[in-house]
């Protein structure tokens, strides 16, 4: 239980490592708290949807941003790979949307100008045909930024470097000899 809240005790260590069950649980206490912050809302404020405890919610948020991004790079780092892997599926996406658009932009932005243009209540074929300028940036946008994600979240599975590695010691206390015998 105490690697559950080991982050917000390392607030802004972003050296060493971080074992994947640090990682987890406090992604678990993430999980818990924000089931909680749904369940207040659906007790205390059911019809407002930017009350209070959306207000708690938000600071809460802004509170754990650094220990999530601590936490992530370490845990990159017991797999011996850099920080910046936390970037890679905001590095795709980005890079996803500057292709997309500098191929289709053009076609892209005349479409949604006609898609805005249906008004309120399109008819059957004319929601078809918005639907169809959808899939485009789907596949050439979100389908990248899946697999990027994909990608850091099987790093993240990823048992930690036996050992030291160049980012420090083994948070699991293993040496660097890993023979059987």
């Amino acid at each position: 239980m105490p690697l559950m809240f080991q982050p917000l005790a390392r607030y802004f260590d972003f050296q060493g490592r971080s074992r994947r069950s640090e990682f987890w649980l406090w992604f678990l206490f993430q999980v818990i708290v924000s089931i909680g912050f749904s369940i207040l809302k659906n007790i205390f404020e059911p019809s407002n949807p930017f009350g209070i405890v959306f207000a708690l919610q938000i600071l809460f948020s802004l509170a754990i941003l650094i220990p999530n991004i601590a936490v992530a790079v370490r845990r990159f780092h017991d797999i011996n790979r850099t920080g910046w892997w936390y970037v890679f599926p905001l590095a795709v996406t980005v890079v996803a949307v500057i292709v997309y658009l500098s191929v289709h932009g053009a076609v892209f932005i005349n479409d949604i100008k006609n898609f805005a243009a249906l008004g309120p209540n399109p008819s059957p074929d004319q929601a078809m045909a918005a639907m169809a300028v959808l899939i485009s940036p789907f596949l050439w946008i979100y389908l990248p930024a899946i697999a990027a994600s994909i990608v850091t979240l099987v790093l993240n599975i990823l048992d930690g470097t036996p050992g030291p590695n160049r980012f420090g010691p083994d948070p699991k206390g293993r040496g660097s000899d890993t023979s059987v015998f």
